[in-house]
């Protein structure tokens, strides 16, 4: 890849307080800190910013995250992440390395997914957590620009998830979408629809039918969305949401994130 562009940060506890022991980025990342909810409120959320309007041909987003014992992190971007038209054999990539210690809690939701025409992009999470992390990670795929027209005009997008619990696999997951070799919207596919999020969430000990209770309190007003939850070994719960919109998907797993917020961090 051409343009490799590094992000790393890392937390840590200091004066009694989480604090980011380590941070740094290239272009076109930088960090903006969110407030605290309270005045006590050690907990740190930061908007993962860009100078660019997006993924590139050539461009490789190299991240770490690393998580330290006992402390919760957030994360956000700032807008829908856009992967813009490529030459013939173009390609972007990311990867992304998350470690996440004893006791210690991440939660990233990213923006939806935009794959332009022609577009060829890979993408790789792995997640190492110990049995006392607890992780909220997410992820929207749209079918492209919508209101352009472009309904899968991108040559390829893969997506591959592995999470680890102290070295064991208990997620494995890879999206590949190829429009052109085979119907995406299919029996098997999307099945009609065009945009799918995935919400994972994993909290040894936690009440996954509490988790499944908020998503189907989140979505029973919904038109046009299809959902489903199952687990993984050592009790992960998996949710899956298909519709039509990037934004409608996007703000039910956000919603969905604040319900589990609301009573996994004090």
């Amino acid at each position: 890849m051409k343009n490799i562009c590094k992000f790393r940060i890392s937390t840590g506890i200091v004066d009694g307080y989480h604090r980011l022991i380590d941070q740094y980025f290239m272009v076109p990342f930088g960090l903006l800190r969110f407030d605290k909810r309270t005045h006590t409120d050690p907990w740190l959320r930061y908007m993962i910013r860009s100078s660019s309007p997006g993924i590139l041909d050539g461009d490789f987003y190299d991240m770490e995250i690393s998580v330290a014992k006992d402390t919760v992190l957030g994360l956000e971007t700032q807008a829908y992440q856009r992967i813009y038209e490529m030459n013939e054999g173009g390609l972007a990539k990311q990867e992304v390395k998350v470690e996440v210690g004893e006791g210690g809690f991440l939660h990233y939701i990213p923006h939806p997914l935009v794959p332009h025409k022609n577009s060829n992009y890979e993408a790789k999470n792995t997640i190492n957590l110990k049995e006392s992390s607890k992780l909220i990670w997410g992820e929207v795929i749209t079918c492209g620009r919508k209101l352009h027209g472009e309904i899968f005009d991108y040559k390829r997008l893969m997506s591959h998830t592995e999470i680890f619990v102290d070295d064991q696999l208990i997620f494995n997951d890879k999206l590949l979408f190829e429009p052109s070799k085979i119907d995406v919207t299919s029996i098997g596919q999307l099945e009609g629809y065009t945009h799918q999020a995935t919400l994972i969430y994993y909290h040894k000990g936690a009440n996954l039918d509490d988790t499944f209770n908020y998503l189907t309190e989140i979505v029973k007003d919904q038109e046009e969305v299809e959902y489903g939850m199952s687990t993984t070994l050592l009790d992960a719960a998996v949710i899956r949401v298909v519709g039509n919109s990037g934004e409608q998907l996007y703000k039910i797993i956000k919603k969905l994130e604040d319900e589990i917020l609301a009573v996994t961090v004090s």
